[in-house]
């Protein structure tokens, strides 16, 4: 790719406040981009990626994979002044053939099932190029089976982990939802599509952190330093109370209500408020953060960080994200489920399992739906034991 673009890519990044390690890393995977992306029109521009983006193996080394799609977004944004998403969302309102039901979709996804509008913006983004695949409106929606869904993503995002994928097919099973919704007829096998292929070695899910891996998480930020300190209360919000990565970095110093020890959370999922209890440690961790090592900031967040330009700006939920990951590597806790969601899954587990029942449950996580509850919870079958009664004609012990 062209160096002097790059070299202009890398001071608008510096501009926009980014870290040097960011800059660093980020340019470095441009470097591996192909020539076609040396280009400033915006509908070529726009192709290149997406072509390079889902066929990263062939371009980019592994080192920069990961790497590669926060970098390009930043370098569309850079080059063309309209963010990638905002571009993609206008591309699926251009395709006529489709824009009519892509509208709807989006429309239901984020006024009746209340989804945030990046999420929905996603899903509609997966059907158009799913309906893209198919050519033309079927005759029938009930041609399209869950063997013809199965065959579509398998030979499109067979370089994706198992999880990106689920994510695909989450977002076709719904728009077939969205469709039996508004009383199209459609073939039930769709509606039953699996998120991730069978694998009966990972059939213990969902996945939860164990005794010794969550004590080793909660206590690895130890340091007295605002950023340790900044960092462990990030862990303990979310394995005490289940908080989403989103929900963490949107929260504000006035969300704590002090005299009544309540976390009043406000721009969640669903886009329902909900109020938590916070335990006397955790109050403690907070009071002693905001008043000896958070710096004021005009957005009031409580969880900011330092730029290049030793400005403070309001964490994101990829900062975030970050701080779990980096706790996860240094810390050795490995597994397919990795990721940030297993402390949401352990703190479920454990409300569930301390006595609260299925609703209260969900109530705290933020459910609408007892079934997505049941997604996240782990029966500690240890405990059920303990106070199971005697089987009649036998001793507890199954003697």
């Amino acid at each position: 790719m062209n160096q002097s673009l790059i070299s202009s890519y890398v001071e608008y990044l510096r501009k926009m406040g980014y870290s040097a390690k960011t800059i660093h890393v980020y340019s470095k995977a441009l470097e591996q981009a192909p020539d076609t992306w040396n280009t400033n029109v915006p509908g070529e521009l726009y192709e290149h990626i997406n072509n390079a983006l889902h066929q990263k193996q062939e371009y980019f080394l592994p080192a920069a994979r990961h790497n590669i799609k926060p970098a390009s977004s930043l370098f569309f944004m850079f080059v063309t002044g309209v963010s990638f998403k905002a571009y993609a969302k206008q591309e699926i309102q251009n395709k006529s053939a489709y824009a009519d039901i892509l509208k709807e979709f989006y429309v239901y996804s984020t006024e009746f099932k209340h989804m945030t509008i990046m999420a929905a913006e996603a899903e509609t983004h997966h059907v158009s190029e799913f309906l893209d695949s198919i050519g033309s409106f079927p005759d029938k929606w009930t041609e399209i089976t869950a063997g013809y869904v199965r065959d579509y993503v398998c030979s499109r995002f067979s370089h994706l982990r198992p999880s990106s994928i689920g994510r695909y097919v989450t977002s076709l099973r719904n728009f077939f939802r969205f469709l039996e919704y508004k009383g199209t007829p459609v073939n039930p096998s769709v509606l039953n599509l699996p998120v991730t292929p069978a694998d009966w070695g990972k059939a213990n899910v969902p996945a939860i952190l164990s005794p010794e891996e969550e004590i080793r998480l909660r206590n690895h930020y130890d340091g007295t330093d605002g950023i340790s300190r900044r960092n462990n209360i990030i862990i303990l919000l979310m394995l005490d109370l289940g908080l989403r990565c989103a929900e963490v970095s949107n929260l504000h110093v006035d969300d704590i209500h002090w005299n009544k020890g309540i976390l009043s959370l406000g721009k969640t999922k669903n886009q329902h408020s909900r109020l938590l209890p916070i335990s006397c440690r955790l109050g403690a961790l907070l009071e002693d953060y905001v008043i000896n090592h958070r710096l004021h900031a005009a957005d009031g967040h409580l969880f900011l960080r330092r730029t290049i330009n030793n400005h403070y700006t309001a964490m994101s939920r990829e900062n975030v994200r970050s701080v779990v990951r980096r706790a996860f590597e240094k810390e050795s806790i490995q597994g397919w489920w990795k990721g940030t969601h297993a402390l949401r899954r352990t703190a479920a587990s454990k409300i569930y399992n301390t006595g609260n029942g299925l609703k209260m449950t969900a109530d705290l996580l933020g459910h609408e739906s007892l079934d997505s509850t049941k997604q996240y919870i782990k029966v500690d079958f240890g405990l059920l034991s303990e106070v199971a009664s005697p089987w009649p004609g036998g001793g507890s012990d199954g003697q």
